[in-house]
């Protein structure tokens, strides 16, 4: 498979994700997210970075960042590289700390509404997995937000709020901005609580960590024209390898939505089914013939476990048992 295309330029912005190695905890203490804001801030002195949003959660990272001098492979080598040594260091470890590379979806530049919703999900983060219950969004220290709430000679120098702001609505960084800011963001915090109790998620979250782009259709098509104007044969593959990715992985989510409307099912539900239930064994039997998915994004859209389940069910789509013809032959109208 190919490695995940790096669309770099002057001013680009990006939501840049990480996890633990084999999804293992990395953040054990305040010592270890001190440590991961210490090299934040250097690597935003050496390379010019600005950090617009970050947020620690146990076994993975977020970070919403802007590059001036589209240096995001240079910014993000030295980045990981000198955290996982210094934690390698501190902790008596040695090998990798993050699962594979790191992941940056580039965000819109000429629509403020996917800058804002970024930095709301990276602020969100704690209170979607439920670690928020009783306290309020400031009290989770490990993520930039309470430091939005400070005076601007409290917060490092490298953290930008203005532009988050801007794009909630919100004029210059004040006193009754920042209470504003708050308000605004405990509302959203509310309204999320609510969901949770409920077993709902927002819809567009679920796409926050999918594919590679945060952006409208115009601001994906000019990236690619950019990015097909590119003489090397090694960058049009690329191009051609992310459009095709994009292409089938958003017709995939778009049937697997159908079927999981038609069987009633939703993402707390998938959770507490078996791994290899008739039904995903369905579900996935099609999504596997009709788009050239991988078996990993599957198993991770229907919760299926290791990736044998899914092929298993292939054989189960081919051939089910009598029962569920007829519910194989309903979910193939979807295709239409």
């Amino acid at each position: 498979m190919a490695r995940p295309l790096r669309v770099e330029y002057a001013g680009a912005r990006y939501h840049v994700m990480a996890r633990g190695n084999q999804h293992r905890d990395i953040f054990k203490a305040q010592d270890d997210a001190d440590l991961f804001v210490r090299c934040l801030g250097e690597v935003c002195e050496r390379n010019g970075t600005r950090v617009h949003a970050w947020c620690l959660m146990s076994n993975h990272y977020h970070l919403l960042l802007e590059t001036p001098q589209a240096n995001l492979v240079n910014t993000m080598k030295w980045f990981q590289g000198t955290f996982t040594q210094r934690y390698n260091t501190r902790h008596k470890l040695v090998g990798h700390l993050f699962q594979g590379r790191y992941k940056s979806k580039i965000v819109d530049d000429s629509d403020s509404s996917y800058f804002r919703r970024v930095s709301e999900y990276i602020h969100l983060n704690p209170a979607a997995a439920g670690l928020l219950a009783k306290g309020e969004l400031a009290d989770y220290a490990w993520s930039s937000y309470p430091l939005y709430l400070m005076p601007r000679a409290q917060r490092p120098p490298w953290l930008v709020v203005q532009n988050v702001l801007h794009s909630s609505g919100l004029p210059a960084d004040s006193p009754q901005v920042r209470s504003a800011f708050n308000s605004y963001m405990e509302m959203k915090h509310t309204l999320l609580k609510r969901q949770r109790l409920k077993g709902q998620t927002q819809a567009d979250w679920k796409e926050m960590e999918e594919g590679w782009v945060h952006g409208s259709q115009e601001f994906r098509k000019r990236l690619m024209a950019s990015l097909a104007a590119d003489k090397t044969a090694a960058t049009r593959r690329l191009v051609d390898l992310e459009q095709k990715r994009d292409w089938t992985e958003a017709g995939a989510e778009k049937i697997l939505g159908r079927c999981l409307s038609h069987f009633k099912l939703d993402d707390d539900s998938l959770q507490k089914m078996p791994k290899s239930a008739p039904v995903k064994q369905l579900i996935a039997g099609l999504l596997r013939r009709h788009f050239p998915v991988s078996v990993q994004w599957v198993s991770d859209r229907l919760v299926m476990g290791h990736f044998t389940t899914v092929s298993r069910a292939m054989h189960f789509y081919d051939a089910p048992p009598e029962k569920w013809e007829r519910e194989k032959r309903r979910i193939l109208k979807f295709m239409g």
